[in-house]
């Protein structure tokens, strides 16, 4: 138990664990240890006031982006497109609010004829927003005293320009070349959204249903349970079965090995290094294997395959009930 002394009772008080993680977790962002942070927050009030308003909530950026707030007889433009099937998602889409998030935004932009914005409106307009997700998230966050590896905020960028662009890059969409090729990002990865020829931002048909979805973080401002409705992990679930046939040959091997005792990031890691690291046909390097396995866990969290638990300082995973049933499907 964590104690402070007030300035006007030299009596030991409790401080709440969340808020002590809360301090612990700023004084690193200023560069300080906890104890330097909290006597500078003692002695400077201005200081204080700057740099706490990031854990006050404020109001609801998410507001806007209610389903019930949007139309939806504007989601009639749908385009076809492939998602990612070349190799596994990359390692640092470990989370999936974003993705309905960006749809939401999309959603916002169409036009009453059905057309969406250019790539560059559109990364513009989610620029705008996005830390002023993270700032609110982080907020609910702490209420709720979510566990570290469970937090909704931490996918979203601080406000500086290198995290916003690499949140656009990672999460929505880049085009790394020219013309209407070659566009990638974790919307455009989960086969969502894409390019259309005339050179606007649509929805495909599965990306459609995708946004239409109640998300109980958008629409029913449930800060407490899972990023995702069941009806959004079963949706994206099938997507990755059906058309990312790599993306799910990972997850299956990660839930297998879980399912048969490999349920510590170190044993999984042995795990991973077995089929996929050096000298097998993937070749990952020992440095890409650790962030493969934190992406894909954080991704198997969010549609409810996993479970973490934490002991003392160790962590391991469980496969959920909805796990089981897909790994009995595919065994049948």
């Amino acid at each position: 138990m964590c104690l402070v002394r007030t300035h006007c009772m030299e009596t030991a008080k409790p401080i709440p664990s969340s808020f002590v993680t809360r301090l612990m977790d700023e004084a690193k962002q200023v560069g300080l240890s906890t104890d330097e942070y909290c006597r500078l927050l003692l002695n400077n009030e201005s200081f204080y006031k700057q740099n706490t308003t990031t854990f006050e909530t404020g109001s609801n950026p998410f507001k806007q982006l209610k389903g019930k707030q949007l139309n939806p007889s504007i989601l009639s433009e749908t385009i076809d497109a492939h998602p990612f099937t070349e190799n596994a998602l990359a390692g640092h889409i470990n989370r999936l609010l974003p993705l309905k998030v960006g749809c939401r935004i999309l959603w916002s932009m169409i036009d009453d004829s059905g057309i969406g914005p250019t790539p560059r409106q559109f990364r513009s307009t989610i620029a705008s927003k996005a830390h002023a997700f993270r700032i609110f998230l982080k907020g609910t966050d702490e209420n709720q005293a979510r566990p570290r590896g469970d937090r909704l905020h931490s996918s979203f960028p601080t406000s500086s320009d290198a995290a916003v662009n690499r949140f656009l890059n990672q999460y929505m969409l880049r085009r790394t070349g020219t013309g209407n090729k070659y566009p990638t990002g974790a919307l455009h990865d989960f086969g969502l959204i894409a390019i259309s020829d005339s050179g606007t931002v649509q929805f495909t048909e599965t990306g459609r249903k995708f946004t239409l979805l109640l998300n109980p973080v958008i629409d029913e401002g449930n800060f407490r349970d899972a990023s995702f409705s069941a009806d959004e992990q079963v949706l994206i679930l099938s997507q990755v079965r059906s058309e990312m046939n790599r993306e799910w040959k990972f997850m299956r091997h990660i839930l297998d090995g879980i399912h048969l005792g490999s349920n510590t990031p170190t044993s999984l890691l042995s795990r991973i290094s077995r089929r996929y690291g050096p000298g097998t046909k993937a070749d990952w390097s020992n440095s890409v294997m650790p962030h493969m396995r934190s992406g894909v866990l954080g991704r198997m969290q969010a549609l409810g395959l996993i479970k973490r638990t934490f002991t003392e300082n160790r962590v391991e995973y469980r496969v959920t009930p909805l796990a089981l049933v897909i790994l009995e499907e595919d065994m049948a």
